[in-house]
């Protein structure tokens, strides 16, 4: 027993001595009246030097003066209301995209950046500095931007599919070197606007293009033309512009807080500052809490409250820490493709897990707890060891060995060779998920295939002990029920995914059943993937490639079309293309009469999300975050402290957050 309580004195000594020092709780409350209102000034510094567990006494008098002074809700809403932006910037690496949406749902808007010197359909060179030096060797990027641009307007669609459009995210576009505009004779930045114009049209229905900020004030000039690197009095004009835009814009809904739960906010920051660190233990938070006058419960709502808004995060697979905000996790994810990117740029990759991880994305715990991926590892909070538990729960990384862990979105793009000829008796049969075009692509394929792994319990193919075909745009796996031959997932970085099988000639008498099961597991791991991105959650289409691919329609490979009856073919691109009826496998692929249609998930439309529960007695949404008083031996809380709150002032979200898509 007296171990447990030195073992819990030394984990609130940091917190106990912060708030207790002369820079704590009285400067804290300082500072979250400077915040407010200079008219409170008075009535706090009367106050700083009450004992810190009155501290609901100091609120209390704070609201008093509030219902004094300010009858009119405006006038509240006036002296209140303050605005902060979080920035968080992608670095144009097409690794982040893929997981962006993941770690950082729902953002208050997207600042999609591009070169006016290159025309949108170009693959942008990715350079990436580390320190302010080059980390790596300039390469393409698999996505144009062009793809990048549809992507981040398909997800602002799904978005306002699931929320409606009360508080949508909004989007800008900006376009840097202006001063090498004549640099791309071929596309000017009036038709890059017309592009843009045309793409918005497409993919938004009329009532959602008001999340588009205009330069101009219409949809016909979107881009806010900037020359960075040399800015004019104009280009600072321009650039103002867009600030007050997105200033304005970004302030969403006023919701009804306790006003403590600012005062919660800052202080935890006012801590980790203290610190020096971006993890602490729930320990310390329920601490900090305790000195704020938190019951529990209340406790639970205001840190999820704080995870809603991105100002914290936390994960049931690490119950007892957490993370200053998204950031971390981003920063994490960060160091390892920024090491990728370094092995990438050596001539010799040295190790064998630097040669794992360099050509088949496989990520060890050697690398994990190496000097070039140790940022916010904490000893006693968040060790190399608890990174893989969160990103194994965000279905980043999954398990394929003792230590050793494949990161889809670190792979590379290759060129997918043409298949070599199918062998006599051996059968070879291919079909395609895709989604009309109405769903965000980027990130599917990643967590598609980890789910495969994770979920569905298959294996990737390997011979002779090394991994056969890992990419991001092409893997192979064994067959389910360990049935001789391939299988083979393909991102053609297009509106579909293709599944490819190769069966042999011993198996062939299993193909319906084996069909079947690939089909159903492949719906289900893409649309579990929809989720976990925070897409709109869409049923794929079952299809197949138009077998025609001549020079009446395209010589690249393209979706068919099938027809009702689900017995032709007929090519997407070209009216003078043949029709073609299914062969024997493809109808194998298709649901059976007794199975029915594949059935549609019709878009649910998500309840809107309440900022302030009933705290008192409300549940928390995550049950790993068990928040109990044991911080503090119950002896030693004081009887003022009970579980009764202040009345809701009226407060926004306290940070509003904008995600930078750079595409280069």
């Amino acid at each position: 027993m007296e171990a447990e309580k030195e073992g819990e004195s030394e984990v609130l000594a940091p917190a106990e001595a912060f708030l207790k020092s002369k820079k704590g709780l009285p400067k804290l409350t300082s500072q979250i009246a400077d915040k407010l209102s200079a008219m409170f000034k008075k009535s706090l510094t009367k106050s700083l030097g009450v004992d810190p567990h009155n501290i609901e006494g100091l609120f209390a008098e704070i609201q008093e003066d509030l219902h004094k002074s300010m009858r009119d809700w405006w006038d509240i809403h006036d002296l209140l209301l303050y605005y902060s932006i979080r920035l968080l910037d992608s670095g144009g690496q097409p690794q982040f995209h893929e997981v962006a949406s993941i770690v950082v749902p729902a953002v208050t808007g997207i600042i999609s950046v591009f070169k006016l010197s290159e025309p949108l359909a170009v693959h942008g060179e990715v350079v990436l500095y580390k320190d302010g030096v080059q980390a790596n060797d300039p390469y393409k990027s698999y996505l144009t931007n062009e793809q990048v641009i549809r992507h981040n307007l398909l997800a602002i669609q799904s978005e306002v599919s699931q929320k409606g459009t009360e508080e949508m995210p909004n989007l800008a576009f900006v376009g840097t070197f202006l001063d090498q505009q004549d640099a791309c004779p071929e596309e000017t930045p009036d038709q890059k606007d017309e592009r843009l114009h045309s793409i918005i049209t497409e993919i938004l229905p009329e009532r959602t293009q008001q999340c588009v900020i205009s330069n101009s004030g219409s949809l016909q000039q979107v881009i806010f033309k900037l020359n960075t690197r040399t800015p004019s009095d104009e280009d600072y004009q321009t650039a103002g512009r867009l600030k007050a835009a997105l200033m304005s814009r970004s302030q969403v809904k006023p919701r009804n807080l306790p006003l403590k739960w600012c005062g919660f906010e800052v202080a935890l920051r006012k801590m980790m500052e203290k610190l020096g660190r971006q993890v602490l233990s729930l320990q310390e938070c329920e601490f900090i809490g305790y000195k704020l006058g938190f019951d529990p419960p209340s406790l639970k709502a205001c840190l999820n409250y704080l995870r809603e808004l991105h100002i914290l995060s936390f994960y049931d697979v690490l119950p007892n820490v957490v993370f200053a905000s998204c950031q971390v996790i981003l920063d994490k994810i960060t160091e390892l493709v920024t090491y990728s990117l370094e092995l990438k740029k050596r001539d010799r990759v040295s190790t064998g897990v630097d040669r794992k991880f360099h050509q088949q994305g496989i990520l060890s715990l050697d690398i994990l707890q190496s000097e070039a991926c140790s940022k916010h590892y904490s000893s006693k909070y968040f060790v190399p060891e608890d990174l893989p538990k969160v990103l194994k729960s965000l279905f980043i990384v999954t398990d394929v060995g003792p230590g050793e862990y494949l990161m889809p979105c670190v792979l590379e793009v290759n060129d997918i060779l043409p298949s070599p000829p199918v062998p006599k008796g051996n059968v070879r049969s291919s079909f395609v998920l895709h989604f009309s075009k109405k769903s965000p692509m980027l990130g599917i394929y990643c967590c598609t295939i980890s789910y495969l792994l994770t979920a569905a319990g298959w294996k990737l193919l390997t011979r002779d002990g090394e991994v056969v075909q890992v990419a991001r745009n092409s893997i192979t796996f064994e067959l389910p029920q360990n049935l001789p031959g391939k299988l083979t997932f393909l991102d053609p970085l297009s509106s579909y995914l293709e599944v490819a099988v190769d069966l042999q000639s011993v198996a062939a008498q299993h193909s319906a059943a084996l069909y079947k099961e690939i089909r159903d597991t492949f719906v289900e791991a893409m649309k579990s993937a929809m989720q976990t991105l925070h897409y709109e959650v869409r049923t794929p289409e079952l299809s197949f490639l138009c077998p025609e691919q001549s020079s009446r329609c395209s010589a690249f490979p393209h979706l068919a079309t099938l027809n009702t009856t689900h017995s032709l073919l007929t090519c997407s691109r070209s009216p003078h293309c043949v029709a073609h009826p299914l062969t024997p496998d493809q109808k194998m692929w298709l649901p059976t009469p007794a199975e029915g249609p594949e059935k549609k998930t019709k878009p649910r439309r998500q309840k809107k999300a309440t900022a302030a529960p009933p705290i008192s007695t409300a549940e928390s949404a995550t049950p790993s975050l068990s928040c109990s008083s044991s911080a503090v031996p119950p002896t030693s809380q004081p009887p003022s402290l009970s579980p009764q709150l202040l009345p809701p002032l009226p407060l926004p979200p306290l940070l509003p957050t904008l995600l930078i898509y750079s595409h280069w």
